[in-house]
């Protein structure tokens, strides 16, 4: 039952049972005089540490936690040094082969190998410049669900929960972090596979190990695997290197879309019901582990599907355009560049890393269909105007295509597409569209 003003008294006796408290003929007066107690004595904390409360000590715990998970996942044993000089054999001809067919550069830095625990430490700073938006919208949404009304006394109240439900929600969704991240070290090929950069520097990166399980069950030779792989990485490290605005772009997206998050309190709810006198630190993060799939509820406003839309073609154009320029350069030499293609392209619609990263982590659901709508965009672009053109709509956001552009990619390539000169062309263009 709520008061005109739009408190929820329900809710508020779901929390003090959750406290401890009988919410049996509930007296608030006697209510407030127990929690200034409880916060005389040390605050209210359920069993929530210092360290817990302090950002730098929190993340260093989860990818702590990230790093075990990771190394009980099996073998993962370091290269020998003639292994490593068959993979940096394999990345310089790789680059040699992209050279003709992407005008963004390589770096010249030569290619990491790593095993799964170096691949979190080395992407940890940027996995954390990506979800600590998340984890602020996230708590924000948490006290706005348990916000209170002006009365003086509620907002006694208020104020001493806000930080209980700031740092709970932060252990929510940090102990979520952690599996996933192991989930994905375990996952994924290369290095930006997930297809942000969250590494210092540009160097194409492989995880030697997961390519191995990878290619185990494939009908092709691991070799060509390997190369395809590194192939596609240089071509992601080339863009990424020299689009100086995509990575602070997508950051941008991500931390606006955080702002409009909104949670699932129904789904928490049915998982709040944990009985006992004090709600524990263990039970806390025990509601991110039960909450099947995410907590998040799916994007509905008007702004929140504005973004998703913005983030999902940025990420869509970022992988059409790696498809297509690393499959510009491996027909030239790979007689079986179209089977590297469709492995590629059965991973990414099977809820591959990249899938798991924005659904688990962010509450996204990506469409793989994007990907190639991209693909045939950018290949169109080439075909009209050329690589350099191709590669030169990169240099401002404002010049990449936008949604309506993927599903008509004529109205990108040449606006005046239906002027009577231009029908030879178009003939032309809708067959390599496979239209």
């Amino acid at each position: 039952m709520s008061t005109p003003g739009g408190f929820d008294f329900e809710q508020l006796r779901r929390m003090m049972e959750q406290l401890g408290f009988s919410s049996e003929d509930l007296n608030l007066d006697e209510l407030m005089e127990q929690l200034q107690r409880l916060q005389a004595s040390g605050g209210i904390r359920f069993g929530i540490t210092p360290a817990d409360q302090d950002p730098e000590a929190a993340w260093q715990t989860t990818i702590t936690a990230a790093r075990r998970l990771a190394s009980d996942m099996g073998p993962d044993p370091s290269l020998s040094p003639k292994e490593r000089l068959a993979i940096v054999d394999a990345e310089r001809l790789a680059q040699s082969w992209l050279a003709p067919v992407t005008q963004f550069a390589a770096s010249g830095t030569p290619p990491l190998t790593q095993r799964r625990e170096e691949w979190i430490d080395t992407t940890s700073a940027g996995w954390r410049r990506l979800v600590e938006p998340i984890i602020e919208g996230l708590a924000d949404a948490l006290q706005r669900g348990t916000a209170t009304p002006d009365d003086p006394q509620f907002a006694d109240f208020s104020s001493m929960l806000a930080p209980v439900m700031r740092t709970s929600a932060s252990l929510i969704y940090r102990d979520r972090l952690g599996k996933v991240l192991a989930s994905v070290a375990g996952a994924t090929l290369t290095g930006s596979e997930v297809g942000v950069s969250l590494a210092e520097g540009s160097a194409v990166t492989v995880l030697p190990a997961n390519v191995a399980e990878f290619t185990r069950d494939l009908d092709l030779p691991g070799n060509d695997v390997m190369l395809y792989l590194l192939l596609r990485e240089a071509a992601r490290q080339r863009l990424f290197q020299g689009v100086g605005w995509l990575s602070p772009q997508l950051e941008a997206l991500l931390a606006h879309y955080a702002r409009e998050i909104r949670i699932d309190f129904e789904a928490l709810s049915s998982q709040l019901d944990i009985g006992g006198e004090e709600v524990s630190l263990e039970d806390i993060v025990a509601v991110g582990e039960k909450v099947r799939g995410s907590f998040f509820k799916p994007a509905s406003t008007e702004l929140q599907l504005e973004i998703l839309g913005r983030l999902e073609v940025l990420l869509a154009l970022i992988e059409g355009w790696v498809d297509h320029v690393t499959n510009r350069a491996a027909s030239n030499w790979m007689t079986n560049s179209a089977q590297l293609d469709e492995v590629v392209r059965r991973r990414r619609a099977s809820a591959g890393p990249t899938r798991e990263v924005f659904r688990d982590l962010l509450g996204l659901e990506l469409r793989p269909r994007l990907v190639r709508d991209a693909e045939n965009l950018w290949a169109a672009v080439e075909h009209r105007h050329g690589s350099a053109e191709r590669d030169g709509v990169w240099q401002h956001p404002d010049l990449l295509p936008t949604a309506r552009h993927l599903e008509d990619p004529l109205s990108y390539v040449h606006p005046a597409h239906r002027d009577e000169d231009d029908g030879d062309f178009d003939a032309e263009l809708r067959k390599l569209l496979g239209e």
